[in-house]
């Protein structure tokens, strides 16, 4: 009989033979390629093989060591930007003061300059104000509206001090009068300092012996708000008794500044600063402190009144407790 015909090998038996350039299961390199790779620092299965079968071959590893560098290089720093010096103004130039404010500081100040004066100067341990001030603040914008500034707390301390220094809300009268005279106002009008793009500002909060502190902080806000908007009305800067200007808001640490206005005394507060003093038991602790200047007119206050004056503020300011047996 005839032989039979070989049979075909089954597709199981097959070997399998896999596509040209396709990517084999795990890594494939060479041993010199994978110790290439560990000196290198390269973690080979970050790198796309392009040999057969997706071997990773050496020309691989040089590639993904330049994209490792690039990416671990720091980014380039920002240029620094250019200085441009401001303009150099060389011609002199006349500048005319023509508006209101200024003409009225002028003439102010040029009267100020005819009063003997006398100046003295205290330090104030602002600690305990301080931190009655940061204790009351939130509650007084949550319940009343209206954050309470240390300012608010002078200007009630000076009210304070003037009941038990009368003498020193006043005003000398005219030079020409025979006899002299000067008046002791009863109310106590308290000047303010303001600094507005217009120049120097100084209304005054009227009645503050009748106002609390909360009543004095609504006031100085409504005046300074007016001021920066160069709506003033007249009242509001007329019949000043006493100034204060807190410039030690702005900075500098120990002011002295020109009377105003005819009033007797003005006062100008330096910034508080942290400095270390001795306490009960003579050991030195940091309290915050303040400098404070007092400028009189010599014509009717001598220096045993503005002393006594000054003495009265540092007591209520140092001690805000004595508030609750003072306050009317």
């Amino acid at each position: 009989s005839a032989p039979s015909a070989p049979s075909a090998p089954s597709a199981a038996s097959a070997p399998a033979k896999a596509a040209a350039g396709s990517k084999a299961p795990g890594v494939l390199a060479t041993p010199k390629v994978r110790g290439l790779a560990k000196q290198m620092g390269i973690d080979l299965n970050t790198v796309k093989g392009t040999g057969a079968h997706g071997r990773v071959l050496a020309e691989d590893l040089k590639g993904a060591g330049a994209a490792a560098a690039a990416a671990a290089a720091p980014a380039p720093a920002a240029a620094a930007p250019s200085f441009t010096p401001p303009p150099r103004v060389l011609e002199d130039q006349t500048i005319q003061i023509t508006d209101n404010v200024g003409k009225g500081m002028v003439k102010s100040m040029q009267a100020s300059l005819v009063v003997p004066y006398m100046a003295l100067g205290e330090e104030i341990d602002m600690t305990e104000i301080l931190a009655l001030q940061k204790q009351l603040k939130e509650h007084a914008l949550k319940k009343y509206g209206s954050k309470i500034t240390v300012t608010s707390f002078m200007l009630k301390a000076i009210s304070l001090a003037l009941y038990d220094n009368p003498k020193v809300n006043s005003k000398f009268g005219s030079p020409d009068a025979n006899p002299p005279n000067y008046t002791v106002y009863g109310s106590h009008n308290i000047s303010v300092a303001v600094d507005t793009p217009g120049g120097l500002m100084v209304p005054n909060i009227k009645d503050v012996g009748g106002k609390n502190v909360l009543e004095i902080q609504q006031e100085l806000m409504r005046l300074a708000a007016a001021a920066q908007q160069g709506k003033l009305a007249l009242p509001d800067i007329q019949g000043g008794t006493i100034t204060l200007s807190n410039i030690g808001v702005i900075g500098t640490k120990d002011p002295r500044p020109i009377l105003f206005d005819g009033q007797a005394v003005i006062g100008a507060t330096g910034r508080t600063m942290t400095l270390p003093r001795y306490n009960a038991k003579m050991e030195l602790v940091p309290r915050q402190v303040m400098n404070i200047r007092w400028v009189g007119d010599h014509r009717h206050l001598d220096g045993a009144a503005l002393a006594r004056f000054s003495n009265s503020f540092k007591s209520y300011m140092e001690n805000p407790g004595e508030w609750l047996l003072a306050m009317r």
